[in-house]
């Protein structure tokens, strides 16, 4: 029996690491868990899922540690004393 559609879209997302199926992927995870007629081993499965998930999307929503640009002071409108008259 192949894998539920739903099992290969969150597989597929977390290869291919694509940011909005991954948000997806995350609400699916969590709705399962929610599920009232959820099995005790339907919820560890589901969770372990949303760990793996949430392991891929952390990285690429952390701050990037690219050097950044340092703003010049005394630049810009108004930063140009003017001479006293």
């Amino acid at each position: 029996m192949p894998p539920f559609s739903e099992v290969t879209r969150i597989e597929a997302a977390i290869k291919n690491k694509n940011a909005k199926e991954l948000e997806w992927s995350l609400w699916y995870c969590r709705m399962r868990q929610t599920v009232p007629s959820a099995r005790p081993a339907d919820l560890r499965y589901w969770s372990g899922v949303e760990e793996q998930v949430q392991a891929v999307l952390a990285p690429s929503s952390a701050v990037s540690d690219l050097p950044q640009k340092k703003k010049k002071t005394g630049r810009g409108l108004g930063s140009i004393a003017r001479p006293e008259q």
